[in-house]
C-alpha cells in the first residue's frame, strides 16, 4: 500500500470538542443582598477539520510535500439560578447610580393592603423625572391592585411599581438609572418576587496551517514525518450575564409588571500569526490497522481585543450603563498533541478514531474590567475519513 505522502490526500473528521473557558466573573458587577449564586458553565461543543495533501513530485521520486490543515469548532454554555429574597426589602445596585431619593411604603391590616412611593431622579444631563403612586386593596381574597409606571429622561428613566392584595399583603418596587448606574428598591411582602440570573457563554475557533514535511521510513515498521510552516488562529468567545428582579403580580388586576435588572456582554476576540514544528510518527499494530501519535508545537503574534457593554433593564427600553472597548498584543507559545487508529478498509479509503488535546498560552480574558490573557486548554475527540486518491 502507498503511503498517503506518496499520492493527494483529503481527510475530514468530526467530533466532540470541551473547552476550559475562563467565565468573566460579571456577577459581582451587581450588589444585592440575596446574591445570584452562579457556577461557571460548563462549554460543550463540536468540531470539524479538513486537511489535503499534494505530493511535491510524482509517487516514489520525491518525499517532499505539501498539507494544508483547517479546524473549525463550537462551544457553548449556560448556567441559570433562582433566588427567593429573603426578608421585608432588598436592593440591588449596578454601577454608580446617582441623583436619585426613593420613598416606600406599605401597610397592612383588618380592612385591607396599602402601598405608596414616590421617587425623585435627576439623570447625568440634568434632565428629571418624578413619580408618586398610591394603591389600596380592600380585604377580600378577590381585591387586588398592579399597577406600574415609568418616567423617561434624556439619559435614562424612573420606574415604580405597587402590588395590593386583600389577603392582605403589599409590596412597592423602585428604581432608577442612567449611563452612571442602575438602583433598584423592594419593601413589602415580597413573596414570589425572585432574582433570576444567567450567565451564556459562546466560543468559537478557526485554524489553519500549510506543512511542509517529509516522509521517513525507519526501517523497524515506524514512520516518522517532519514538517514546518505557517499557521493562523482566531478565537471569539462571547459572555452574556443577565440579571434581573421578576416581580410577583399574585393574580394580575391591572397590568402585567415587567421585569428590572442588568444585563453585561463581554465579547473577546484574538487573532494569531505563527510558525509550527511538528511531528507525526505511524506504525502498523495489526492488518489493515495502524496507530499514529502527532506532536506540534509553535510560537506566534497575538492581537487581542476586548468590547463591554452594560445596560439597564427597563419596562420602555433598555438603558445603556456604560462601554469600553480595550487591545493588547505579544507574543505565546501553542501546542497540539493527538494520537489516533486508522483502519483501512481498502487500497483508498480508512476509517480514522482520533482524542487529542490543544494549548494555547495566551487566550485574552476578562478580569477587575480589564484585558488580560491566559492559557487555555481544549480537547477532542473526533472520527474521520481518510480518502488517497
Amino acid at each position: 500500500m502507498m503511503s498517503s505522502a506518496d499520492v493527494p490526500t483529503f481527510s475530514w473528521s468530526f467530533g466532540a470538542r470541551w473547552e476550559d473557558i475562563d467565565t468573566p466573573d460579571l456577577a459581582s458587577n451587581v450588589m444585592a443582598p440575596v446574591g445570584t449564586g452562579l457556577d461557571p458553565p460548563d462549554t460543550v461543543g463540536v468540531r470539524t477539520a479538513f486537511s489535503f495533501r499534494l505530493p511535491l513530485e510524482e509517487a516514489g521520486s520525491g518525499p517532499f510535500f505539501l498539507e494544508w490543515d483547517g479546524t473549525i469548532s463550537h462551544a457553548s454554555g449556560s448556567s441559570r439560578t433562582v433566588v427567593q429574597p429573603v426578608g421585608s426589602s432588598f436592593d440591588l445596585t449596578a454601577g454608580e447610580p446617582a441623583g436619585g431619593s426613593i420613598s416606600l411604603a406599605t401597610a397592612t391590616d383588618l380592612t385591607g393592603a396599602t402601598a405608596a412611593g414616590t421617587i425623585h431622579f435627576t439623570d447625568s444631563s440634568g434632565d428629571d423625572s418624578g413619580i408618586m403612586a398610591f394603591a389600596h386593596s380592600p380585604a377580600g381574597n378577590g381585591n387586588a391592585i398592579t399597577q406600574y409606571a415609568t418616567g423617561g429622561t434624556r439619559t435614562g428613566a424612573a420606574f415604580m411599581a405597587l402590588v395590593t392584595r386583600g389577603t392582605p399583603s403589599a409590596a412597592a418596587y423602585a428604581a432608577f438609572a442612567d449611563d452612571r448606574g442602575l438602583f433598584f428598591q423592594a419593601l413589602g411582602d415580597l413573596e414570589g418576587s425572585v432574582v433570576r440570573s444567567s450567565v451564556e457563554q459562546r466560543a468559537n475557533h478557526f485554524d489553519q496551517t500549510l506543512w511542509l514535511g517529509s516522509s521517513l521510513d525507519l526501517g523497524n515498521g515506524w514512520t516518522i514525518t517532519p514538517r514546518f510552516g505557517p499557521t493562523y488562529r482566531s478565537t471569539r468567545q462571547d459572555t452574556v450575564f443577565r440579571t434581573e428582579v421578576d416581580i410577583d403580580e399574585g393574580v394580575v388586576s391591572g397590568v402585567a409588571i415587567p421585569a428590572i435588572g442588568y444585563q453585561e456582554t463581554i465579547k473577546l476576540s484574538a487573532d494569531y500569526y505563527g510558525v509550527v514544528s511538528g511531528l507525526t510518527a505511524e506504525t502498523p499494530v495489526a492488518e489493515n490497522i495502524r496507530f499514529q501519535v502527532n506532536l506540534n508545537a509553535g510560537v506566534a503574534h497575538y492581537r487581542a481585543r476586548l468590547d463591554n457593554h452594560a445596560t439597564a433593564i427597563f419596562p420602555e427600553a433598555d438603558i445603556s450603563l456604560s462601554s469600553s472597548e480595550q487591545k493588547r498584543s505579544g507574543g505565546t507559545f501553542l501546542a497540539d498533541v493527538s494520537a489516533a487508529m486508522i483502519f483501512s478498509s481498502h487500497e483508498s479509503l480508512s476509517v480514522k478514531f482520533e482524542a487529542g488535546t490543544s494549548f494555547l498560552a495566551d487566550v485574552p480574558v476578562y478580569r477587575s474590567g480589564t484585558l488580560d490573557t491566559d492559557d487555555t486548554q481544549s480537547y477532542y475527540l473526533a472520527v474521520g475519513l481518510v480518502h488517497r486518491f
